[in-house]
């Protein structure tokens, strides 16, 4: 936690000057690093995430990739769809029991969205989904829930043998050069085996950041709540850029856990990669 409170000072210390010396530019709301993905503009975006681990004992060796494909598609009239793809690759060593590489497919959500844009370049989007039971759970895709640390609010994507109701509501927007955004989310298993496990799942995430026209400096806490047989909860936190390039938004997060434990303490940081793409200029 003491390194983790380190970094929020430390961006705090670097974000207070950036602000004062910022140019606006012209996006009103922020594409998240590692938060939920919707805003009330069409977008569509690649996300990878790369983490580093000190091998929990018991492990030989582990290696984890998260990668996210999709995007959302939204009317003038705020009425829209998303589809998200999520892909894993995991290799792990654990004698004797696995030893074995694999990217793993993990489970599909498609659902609606509503955006309701008020004045002051304020927004509330609402979504609704499913994700769909296509979690590979053989040999190392078993591990998959590994690879949702980078967008941990989606960890039911990587869940095996389950199908998942989604709900989530985001306020956004923006004050002068500063962004700032919140995410509250619900996701319901409609299984009754392996998915019991952390059903219901609630996500709370806060971020925001400043605007100085050509780059956007981001920072964004994410958390879940999970029924493990007694609410337990964790977070990450991540410290990043995204930059501006016509209707295109690089970007790169360094991101830490906070409060996991078990495997997890294992987990040292992930470097997160992100490209999102506006279908028209904001």
């Amino acid at each position: 936690m003491s390194r983790n409170l380190l970094l929020a000072l430390v961006g705090a210390t670097l974000l207070a000057p950036a602000a004062a010396m910022a140019a606006p530019g012209t996006d009103a709301y922020f594409d998240p690093l590692t938060m939920d993905r919707h805003t009330p503009d069409t977008t569509f975006g690649i996300d990878v995430g790369y983490e580093v681990w000190d091998e929990p004992p018991g492990y030989r060796d582990i290696t984890v990739f998260g990668l996210n494909i999709g995007g959302h598609y939204m009317t003038p009239g705020g009425l829209g769809g998303y589809l998200n793809v999520p892909l894993s690759y995991v290799s792990l060593d654990i004698p004797p029991l696995v030893n074995d590489s694999e990217l793993a497919l993990g489970n599909v959500e498609a659902g609606i969205a509503y955006a309701k844009r008020f004045r002051g370049n304020t927004a509330l989007v609402l979504h609704a989904g499913v994700a769909l039971p296509t979690a590979d759970d053989d040999g190392a895709g078993a591990f998959q829930a590994y690879a949702s640390v980078p967008r941990y609010g989606d960890l039911v994507q990587r869940w095996p043998n389950s199908t998942w109701l989604r709900f989530g509501l985001s306020p956004m927007g923006r004050s002068g050069v500063l962004f700032w955004r919140a995410d509250v989310g619900l996701d319901l298993a409609l299984d009754d085996d392996n998915a019991n496990e952390i059903s219901p799942a609630f996500h709370v995430n806060v971020g925001g950041g400043v605007d100085l026209g050509a780059a956007q400096l981001l920072g964004e806490l994410v958390t879940n709540v999970i029924d493990t047989s007694g609410d337990d909860s964790a977070s990450t936190f991540a410290l990043g850029a995204r930059f501006v390039s016509g209707n295109l938004r690089p970007g790169l997060a360094l991101m830490f856990p906070v409060g996991f434990d078990d495997t997890n303490d294992a987990l040292e940081f992930a470097l997160v990669l992100s490209l999102a793409v506006h279908a028209a200029s904001r």
